[in-house]
């Protein structure tokens, strides 16, 4: 029978099926031996019953009734000896009863010539007279045991009968559950797979069958027709990409321009792409080995790589096609099995177009040294020039932040030495009185005192602004001179930065702001002066210029601390702030948001420079609209050689 006629036949009925068979007859056995083996255990157990049974009525006989007939025949009442034996043999398991004495034999029941269990026991009677035991007597039993082996064994075969029909019935109903629950959903399993078309796109999903009370809901077959499912369909669109690859890959080898090949592992030929098969004119029922159709053509490092069956690449060759010598690089993986070398597969790339601009390019780059050179040269010269133009933007700048330092420092001198003009014009104008009417003698006390009073207070008057006006100069100078003057020098930073700030007087009024300057006294640099007041005044000017047109309460603070062997400076105000898209710019020379009305744009590019060059630090931005700007700068607190070298060169 052939295997679709087997299973056609396992799908309709139950005992054709190979597995529930199997189950079946394992069932039958199993339950087989255990039946027998109950039923032997049930069997001994009713064997010791029964035999318990008739030692009991011996027991009986022997405890209870010899006492009873001993009585009888010591009185020789031997018609009730006759009776009691009668009426014993009448009790279950007792089949021949016989009472002997000296001179009498009582019977009751047949002798048995079959298996039987015997016992004999003594009569005695007890004299109460005399208060001895005297013996007047046997008292013989005989029980059939043959009859007991009889109804075990016929009781032994009765009960396997009886479990071997039940157990037949249940194993055909669960065989038919098994069927109906198992089989046929495993067989419907099967004759879907068995129909399965990875390619037809209206494949419909299994569904097993379900009988109702004998199955779950959704049991173990379920999921394996859910993982079933998934698997079909996992294979179906795995085997379509698969088709979509290959014929993807197919037309790729027809069009593509390059060689692709792959050999056996006797480096013959099992595949070629069209365009090497046209280029060797090769039969593409019968290729060659491609060590020998290369050695035709001269591909000597070509063979020798395919001899040596490893991977290889960048083997480049030079073939010629139809009288043209056309260039190639080879590569190809070598394929190795359990069996050793499988063959290669592999490609070849015309890179002849390559080559000949490659070519080309080596000649121009001959013709192009000089125009290189040449055009270095001018660049050079280019950086040069635009360097010192950068320079001379950058002095003119500070020449300019110096000269309205100047001007505005001019304008607040002018105030206390018109002041002490005053005075001294006061001072003579009383001087003069007070020598006429000293000399007319009509100076009185009251007059010498009052007028001498005047002259205290121009005096006072006049000491004042002038002490005013030297500090004025004094802060100038030194601004001034940290300015201009780019020398390394120890300086006090809190001094430094306190000048600074008077120095700048002129300008902050017009605001009106105060520049707080907090940080520890005593903390000393040794750094370039100049530049960082030059840092902290584009900085200032910066705000006064840009920030304060809409802030009520202009503030600016100067903060700066020790950090290790650096200084910690930070320069912030409330003014409008700058919006995030313009950060990048702020640094960027020329770049200034008051063009046309004074901005040069090249304040903030120079203290970029002059921070990260002159100073070797390190500055960071911070700025939002309507919440001020924050700049925070930190400066080795002692500029080495080095740096000062690079800013001596710089400026140069």
């Amino acid at each position: 029978m052939s295997r679709n006629h087997k299973f056609d036949d396992s799908i309709r009925n139950p005992f054709f099926s190979l597995v529930g068979r199997r189950i079946l007859l394992i069932m039958i056995l199993l339950s087989g031996f255990f039946t027998v083996l109950t039923t032997l255990l049930q069997t001994y157990w009713d064997y010791d019953e029964a035999f318990d049974l008739v030692d009991s009525r011996h027991y009986e006989i022997e405890h209870i009734h010899a006492d009873l007939l001993a009585s009888s025949l010591w009185i020789y009442d031997l018609t009730s000896v006759q009776e009691r034996i009668d009426g014993l043999i009448n009790l279950p398991h007792v089949d021949y009863l016989a009472v002997r004495s000296e001179n009498y034999l009582f019977e009751a029941g047949s002798p048995l010539d079959v298996s039987k269990m015997v016992n004999e026991y003594p009569l005695h009677y007890d004299d109460p007279d005399t208060g001895k035991t005297q013996r007047i007597g046997t008292i013989y039993v005989e029980s059939n045991t043959n009859a007991i082996y009889n109804d075990l064994v016929q009781r032994f075969f009765i009960s396997l009968l009886l479990n071997a029909i039940k157990t037949l019935i249940v194993c055909y109903l669960i065989l038919l559950v098994f069927h109906h629950t198992v089989s046929q959903r495993v067989f419907k399993v099967a004759q879907f797979l068995r129909q399965y078309n990875p390619l037809d796109p209206n494949e419909e999903k299994l569904t097993l069958p379900h009988k109702r009370y004998i199955m779950e809901k959704e049991d173990e077959l379920d999921w394996l027709a859910a993982e079933t499912n998934k698997i079909t369909q996992n294979m179906s669109t795995l085997y379509r990409n698969i088709m979509l690859e290959r014929e993807r890959l197919s037309d790729f080898t027809h069009v593509s321009s390059d060689w692709l090949w792959e050999t056996d592992a006797d480096l013959k030929l099992t595949f070629c792409s069209d365009p090497m098969r046209l280029a060797f004119d090769l039969n593409p029922n019968q290729y060659p080995h491609l060590d020998q159709l290369l050695s035709a053509v001269g591909c000597h490092q070509f063979i020798g790589n395919l001899h040596r069956q490893q991977n290889f690449s960048m083997c480049e060759e030079i073939v010629p096609i139809e009288g043209e010598s056309r260039y190639f690089v080879f590569q190809a993986l070598a394929h190795h099995g359990i069996d050793g070398f499988r063959g290669f597969r592999g490609t070849g790339i015309d890179i002849t177009a390559l080559k000949t601009a490659q070519f080309e390019l080596e000649t121009l780059n001959h013709n192009l040294e000089e125009t290189v050179d040449e055009r270095t040269r001018e660049l050079q010269e280019n950086m040069e020039h635009l360097k010192a133009a950068q320079e001379q933007l950058v002095e003119s700048e500070k020449l300019a932040a110096l000269g309205s330092l100047v001007a505005g420092v001019a304008h607040e001198v002018n105030t206390p030495l018109g002041i002490a003009v005053t005075a001294s014009s006061v001072i003579k104008d009383i001087t003069h009185t007070l020598n006429q009417a000293f000399e007319e003698q009509t100076l009185t006390s009251t007059q010498f005192a009052s007028l001498i009073k005047q002259v205290n207070d121009s005096v006072v008057m006049l000491e004042h602004n002038l002490k005013r006006a030297t500090h004025l100069i004094r802060d100038f100078k030194q601004t001034a001179v940290d300015q201009v003057s780019e020398a390394l020098t120890e300086f006090d930073v809190k001094q430094t930065l306190d000048a600074l700030v008077a120095s700048l007087h002129p300008e902050t009024r017009k605001i009106p702001v105060a520049p707080d300057v907090n940080g520890e006294a005593n903390i000393l640099m040794y750094s370039l002066p100049g530049v960082i007041t030059q840092v902290v005044s584009n900085l200032v000017m910066n705000s006064i210029n840009h920030a304060f047109d809409e802030t009520d309460n202009p503030k600016i603070t100067i903060e700066f601390e020790r950090q290790g062997d650096h200084l910690y400076l930070c320069y912030q105000d409330n003014g409008c702030g700058i919006e995030e898209s313009l950060h990048h710019r702020i640094f960027e020379p020329f770049y200034t948001s008051k063009r046309g009305r004074g901005g040069s744009g090249l304040g903030l590019n120079l203290v970029f420079n002059l921070v990260k060059q002159k100073l070797g630090g390190e500055l960071q931005f911070e700025s939002s609209p309507g919440k001020g700007v924050k700049f925070m700068f930190v400066i080795p607190l002692s500029l080495s050689n080095q740096i000062a070298r690079y800013a001596s060169e710089n400026k140069e």
